[in-house]
Formats: C-alpha cells, structure tokens, sequence
C-alpha cells in the first residue's frame, strides 16, 4: 500500500512536471536566465573579493612583514645579540627564514627634487630567503652583502617618470638605475649613493623604503653593530603562524611579537571591509533572485487560480499543490544554479586568468572552489524555495468556490 504522503509526493511531481512543460517557453528561459546571472554574481563578488584578500595578505607577507615580526618591548628600541636570537628562532620546528633590519630616517634629494624615507639596512641574503623584493626589479639588480656607497630605491621614492603611480608628486620623478642622489640621515650623516636598482612591489608601503646593505647601514650608524630594529620570519607553508609566534615568546623577555595581520593592521582594516561589502552585495543578489521567483509564481497562480480551485475540489491536497510550485522553483533554481556554475568555470575564470583585474595591490585573480559554487547553489535554492512559497500559500488560502467562480 502507498501512503498518504506518498500520494501526495506523487501527485505534486505530476503537476509540477506538467506545469514546467506546459509553461511558456520564454517565462521559463527568462527565469532561468535571470537566476543564472544571480547565481554568477554570487560567485563573481565574493571570488574576486577572495582574491583581492589574498593579494593583498601576500603582499604584507612577501614584501612589507614576513610572517610574524619581532621588535623590542623594552625602552632601547634596538634587539641586542641578534644573532643569538636568530638562530634560537632558526632551531623551531615551522621556520623557514629569518632576517634582520634596522631603519633610520632620513632625506633622500636628486637635483632639485627632495622626499623623506625610511632607509632600511639589511641582510641581502636573509632578505631573499624571507621577502620577493628582489623579484620586482624593473631597473638596475639588487643588493649584494659586500655592497657599500649604493642603494635600491623603492618606487614610490625614486619616481622612476611613472608619473601614475601615487606618491609620485612627492618622490623623486626623475631617478633611474645608475643615478647618484644625496641621503642625509637623522642622526647628522650624509652620503652620497649610486642607485643600484629600482622596485615596484605594487604594495605602497613596501615601494615607499629604501634599502642600503647591513655592511652599509653600520658605516652610517656603528652603535647598531650586533643589534637589530626588528626580526622578520618566514613561516613554512603548513605551520601555525600563531603557534610559531607563540614559541618565540617563550624564547626571551623584552620582545613583541606580532604576527603578520598584527603588523599590518591597515591590511587587516580594508580585508574586514570588503567581507562586509561581499555581504550586501550576496543580499541584493538573492533578493533579486527571490523577487524574479516571486513575481513569476505570484502570475502563474493568479491566472491558474480557478484550475487550482477545481484540482481542489476533484481531491487535491493542498500539500500536493505547495510542493508542485516548490518542486518547480527547485528546478528553475537547479538549473540557473547549473548554467551559473558552468560559465563561471568554464567562461568567467578563464577569461579573467587571461586578462586579471589590476588593483593598487597588483594584479588580482578569481578564487573560488567548491564550496563556495556549492554555497552559491544553496543561496539561489533557498531564495527561490522562499519566494515561491508565499504566493502560492496566499492562494492556497483562498476558499475552492471563491477560487472556481474567480
């Protein structure tokens, strides 16, 4: 014996099916091209917004921070015995590089043009195993641990006559590879440097330093010999940041540890906003998609209320009905959901892999992956299992004779 639920079931497969075949052909692809293209923005935002993160999060990781930073808690702002340090820091499990720095601030003029900058002295060797500085040359070749009297200008600072990028009215303008500019530091030095090299990280932050050799920075400021500003550490792959920073705690007294979202907190701001923005723009999608529904299941039922008002009378449950119209939301959402997946996949990522959106943080790829399509599809499902159901319980309310006689 079939069961009453069963018959139902049964009953409401058959009118659904019915209904989707009987359905006006250009209803049916309307709605299901207007949930397609709700089901592709889904995907399209917050895929684009991902990448724009992770660029971002690279950025301060590869070029600006490293993975986690250490400085010094105590009133003496310099580390003393780095090279203890580092190479306790080197023995934890999940390390995978560390370098130093030390800054000092400083005037950088060429000809008539002058511009304020961090001059940062560092270990060229530790800061190729820790930073991608030196893959973003686009003049002259980065620094060597023997090198003195030379310095690789970001950017920001040099000019470089890219007269686009932002900070140019305060940098430079005109410097290139081969230059020679004036650096006049805080502490009462001043030296001549021949430009080595020019980057572009396309990280503001990072494009607006100045980097001389650790051999170099000592010349300039021997008090500093042995000590350092800061530690940048790399992390491997698949270790904890956090468990990391957590041992190096526990390694001396005097020191702040910060992990890269803590150092970058400016980063971590503008990442928070995009999340929110991702948000309002899901919720307009889906509200455009459960009033297409809507509005498609609210006609359809008022121009078939007296066919609805007869299936009652003949028998037909009620359920049976509300089921139909939802099984058939279910397909129109089923097959926007499919189209929106395939041409993302398949038309969308390649293309924009091809030619990447350029943002101030570089270029920036798609990324998506199964759970977000499968989270997009169940966004769409939900939507229009919502927006068909209120029309048609409003007409469901509706007495069988008020129904038939309209």
């Amino acid at each position: 014996m079939i069961s009453k639920a069963a018959k139902s079931v049964r009953v409401a497969i058959f009118l659904a099916g019915t209904s989707v075949r009987r359905a006006n052909l250009g209803v049916v692809l309307l709605t299901v091209m207007i949930l397609a293209l709700a089901g592709l923005n889904l995907l399209f935002v917050p895929g684009l917004l991902e990448g724009l993160v992770k660029n971002a999060n690279d950025q301060v990781k590869n070029t600006y921070a490293g993975d986690i930073v250490i400085e010094s808690a105590t009133e003496n702002s310099q580390i003393p015995d780095v090279q203890t340090l580092t190479n306790r820091i080197k023995a934890i499990g999940g390390v995978s590089a560390v370098t130093t720095r030390n800054t000092l601030g400083a005037e950088v003029s060429f000809e008539n043009e002058r511009t304020n900058v961090v001059v940062s002295g560092i270990a060229p060797d530790g800061e190729k195993a820790v930073f991608t500085i030196d893959k973003h040359m686009i003049e002259g070749t980065f620094l060597e641990a023997s090198d003195v009297d030379k310095v690789v200008l970001g950017v920001q600072v040099a000019g470089a006559d890219k007269p686009n990028i932002e900070l140019y009215s305060r940098s430079l303008k005109r410097v290139h590879a081969g230059d020679t500019v004036t650096v006049s530091y805080a502490n009462g030095v001043k030296k001549l440097y021949t430009v080595k090299g020019i980057f572009w990280t396309e990280f503001i932050q990072t494009d607006a330093q100045a980097l001389i050799s650790e051999k170099e920075f000592e010349t300039v400021n021997p008090q500093v010999a042995g000590t350092a500003a800061s530690v940048r550490i790399k992390t491997a792959s698949d270790a904890a940041v956090g468990g990391v920073a957590g041992q190096i705690r526990q390694l001396q007294s005097g020191l702040r540890v910060l992990t890269w979202e803590d150092y970058a907190g400016i980063v971590r701001s503008m990442t928070d906003s995009f999340h929110v923005i991702n948000t309002i723009l899901n919720v307009v999608n889906v509200l455009v998609a459960g009033i297409t529904v809507f509005i498609v299941t609210y006609i359809d039922v008022t121009n078939r209320r007296r066919q609805i008002g007869i299936q009652r009378a003949i028998g037909i449950t009620r359920s049976s009905i509300m089921v139909s119209y939802l099984l058939r939301a279910v397909f129109y959402a089923i097959v926007g959901a499919v189209f929106a997946g395939m041409a993302f996949v398949y038309i969308v990522m390649p293309v924009e892999a091809r030619y990447p959106f350029h943002f101030p943080f570089g270029e920036v790829y798609l990324q998506t992956g199964l759970p977000t399509i499968s989270r997009a599809a169940v966004i769409l499902l939900g939507a229009a299992l919502v927006a068909s159901f209120v029309p048609a319980w409003m007409a469901l309310r509706t007495k069988i004779l008020d129904a038939i006689w309209g």
